[in-house]
């Protein structure tokens, strides 16, 4: 059987009495910092990510292939 009611942990308290008394402009302003938080943080470890692609990858690829041309003279 499917339970009604979602189990009161303690982070979903904590979680509760902090936005309690928040109106409905409140909680969407809190939704969208938070949200705006979120999307520097996967801005930034997409960078890192490039940054290690070109760095780890591409580079090497690069020197090996012009040291196979350079080579053959």
């Amino acid at each position: 059987m499917k339970q009604d009611k979602i189990p009161m942990t303690k982070k979903r308290s904590n979680f509760l009495e902090m936005y309690s008394e928040l109106d409905d402009s409140e909680t969407l302003k809190e939704l969208l910092y938070i949200n705006t938080l979120k999307v520097e943080k996967l801005e930034k470890i997409r960078a890192n990510t490039s940054k290690l692609i070109w760095w780890l990858i591409v580079i090497p690829i690069f020197i090996f292939v012009m040291a196979l041309f350079l080579g053959n003279r």
